[in-house]
């Protein structure tokens, strides 16, 4: 079968041919109809050998593609409780605060015709369009389960703001939208996000410019110098780390998800008296669950762009460039 596999550091990744798995016991084997793409990728296909946090941990030689989505094509003996052609999705629960392998990060994932799958990580979605469901299982979720870190904080008259409004964020600001009564400020550098941020619900937004300053004057006085009950950074630069220390109230709490690398000075003074912070990395499978459910209920807004299998290169450069619009989806026929 053809693949799409980083076969190296450093280089792009190559169309090659592989075997067709099969699936064992207990496993799943998932005709794969729609895969989504990620800075992830990005950042893996950039490492150089031996760099942190990918080239260090497992070698290069394996399918991209970690937010999947198709239909069952064949199960493993002792696999009852599906069947074949019901639609499913992949969730592989992250181990929280370090890297390691999951499907399309160390271990083939689903940029390939099929994927295998133990049967745990094969959550059924019935009828669902896994084109729709795809971004669920990374972008969606992971927004889904920093917000659960928060959510208790922000009751009425209470206010959030989320930095970066990718596809993480856009996610995040409907999650607090959908879960609490607070306001909700929408941080990013371009224009065209934040007009989706205030489709999606944002009550306010923000430009970060100036490394930040700009974005937390405005922030504190549209608070009237209260500050922010919770802030949650999707991009995670030293930038955006000092935004979420200058704008954060005593008692807040500020949630890291972004991987960019910066770093965030703690001490008297640098952070807002007894503000909290915390970093989350991954999700649940009944975050998952969860976040399926509101999407057939129609409360959760998913914008795709669809790529064919033969412009998975073409998918990446646009996300690359920032030129996306919506989350950058690989439909197989």
């Amino acid at each position: 079968m053809e693949a799409f596999k980083l076969v190296q550091w450093g280089a792009p990744g190559q169309y090659v041919d592989v075997p067709k798995p099969q699936p064992g016991p207990g496993e799943v084997l998932i005709r794969m109809k729609a895969a989504g793409l990620c800075h992830t990728d990005l950042d893996m296909v950039d490492s150089q050998p031996g760099s942190e946090p990918f080239a260090n941990s497992f070698d290069a030689g394996y399918i991209l593609g970690h937010e999947n989505a198709g239909y069952v094509a064949e199960l493993g003996s002792s696999v009852t409780d599906l069947v074949v052609g019901e639609a499913v999705v992949h969730c592989e629960a992250f181990r929280r605060g370090a890297i390691c392998m999951t499907r399309g990060c160390g271990l083939d994932g689903g940029l390939a015709e099929f994927l295998v799958v133990p049967r745990t990580e094969a959550i059924s979605i019935v009828d669902g369009d896994p084109v729709v469901y795809a971004p669920l299982t990374d972008a969606a979720v992971t927004a889904y389960h920093a917000i659960q870190n928060v959510v208790q904080r922000l009751k009425p008259g209470t206010s959030a703001a989320l930095i970066g409004i990718g596809g993480l964020g856009t996610y995040g600001v409907q999650f607090i939208k959908l879960m609490t009564a607070a306001r909700v400020f929408a941080v990013d550098n371009a224009e065209g996000r934040l007009k989706v941020a205030r489709d999606v619900g944002a009550d306010e937004t923000v430009r970060f410019e100036d490394d930040g300053k700009r974005a937390s004057e405005q922030i504190m006085s549209l608070t009237k110098s209260r500050g922010v009950d919770a802030i949650v950074d999707f991009v995670g630069t030293a930038e955006t780390l000092k935004l979420a220390a200058a704008v954060s109230r005593p008692r807040g709490r500020v949630v890291l998800l972004g991987m960019q690398g910066g770093t965030l000075g703690v001490s008297w003074g640098l952070l807002a008296t007894s503000c909290e912070f915390a970093i989350s990395l991954g999700s649940t499978r009944q975050d998952l669950r969860e976040v399926c459910a509101l999407v057939k209920q129609g409360k959760l807004r998913v914008d795709v762009q669809e790529f064919s299998f033969d412009n998975v290169q073409k998918a990446y450069d646009q996300l690359r460039a920032g030129s996306l619009v919506g989350r950058a989806v690989v439909v197989s026929p």
